[in-house]
């Protein structure tokens, strides 16, 4: 992946767009203390360009993603509802969906997990919590009802595999490859120079980034930018290699006005619209 390749699978808006067009991204996230988790899923997709964005989360952190973010659709859940509101969250013309970042609060986090595996027949991406609960029971992952997208970082795929760090640091591609390929999933394996690979056996290594992108929160950004190129992109491992590129793209132009120390999250819609700007989109 590389700007040029990048660009000409991103699609472009034509003159008689409207909102909605590619489909609609949902976003499942956050619990009570862990807000800012989805948040930054909604500031990732939007950052990708996903104009239509949807937010099923805890009904205790509604207020303050609502404050932070006034275009998304709202799905506030409480213990008793929730089923019957991520229900009508899918059949809401969803194109992607994203699942796990913040969640390690919420009651009702497993049999969500679970709804999500029978119910949803668009692309799903499992990020953090919902990898802890992958490890607890691979076998859910034969349940899906539709494409899988996994992004561990090494310490989660090492639990998912059961495999240790070091024996998957010897030929982390094979690794990915063979996971992949066991439980039918788009698996990408996040660390300096990101492997994404797919059942069918495609692979790339991702070469942008830097150390900027080593702080909390920068998965749960990368999650929401996955979502949102799922939403505009119908090929899932062109659309995950596309969006692990551009995060790391993003933090490297960001090297120009940041150190990699400070280097604040927030900015990356600017950094996406300068980026698309120079090259005349």
């Amino acid at each position: 992946m590389d700007s040029e390749t990048f660009l000409k699978n991103y699609p472009e808006k034509p003159i008689d767009a409207y909102k909605g067009m590619h489909g609609r991204t949902l976003l499942i996230g956050g619990s009570y203390g862990m807000a800012g988790a989805v948040c930054l899923n909604i500031l990732g997709a939007q950052a990708a360009g996903a104009d239509y964005i949807c937010c099923a989360l805890d009904d205790s952190i509604y207020p303050v993603a609502a404050s932070r973010f006034l275009t998304p659709v709202f799905f506030p859940l409480i213990e008793e509802n929730w089923k019957e509101m991520i229900r009508k969250a899918l059949n809401d013309k969803i194109t992607a969906v994203a699942f796990g970042s913040g969640i390690d609060r919420l009651p009702y986090k497993q049999e969500l997990l679970v709804f999500l595996l029978l119910e949803c027949s668009v692309p799903l991406l499992l990020d953090a919590g919902a990898l802890q609960l992958i490890a607890e029971g691979k076998d859910l992952l034969k349940k899906a009802q539709c494409p899988l997208i996994l992004t561990p970082h090494i310490g989660e795929f090492s639990s998912l595999s059961n495999r240790s760090i070091a024996d998957i640091t010897e030929d982390r591609s094979a690794a990915a490859l063979a996971f992949a390929k066991e439980y039918n999933v788009t698996l990408v394996l996040k660390g300096p120079q990101t492997i994404i690979t797919d059942p069918e056996g495609r692979l790339t290594q991702n070469n942008s980034g830097n150390p900027a992108l080593a702080q909390a929160g920068s998965g749960d950004l990368l999650s929401g930018i996955t979502a949102g190129m799922l939403t505009l992109v119908r090929d899932p491992f062109t659309a995950v290699s596309m969006a692990v590129w551009l995060h790391g793209h993003l933090a490297d132009r960001a090297r120009r006005f940041y150190s990699v120390h400070v280097f604040p999250l927030e900015v990356y819609p600017q950094l996406m619209n300068a980026f698309l700007l120079e090259n005349g989109r």
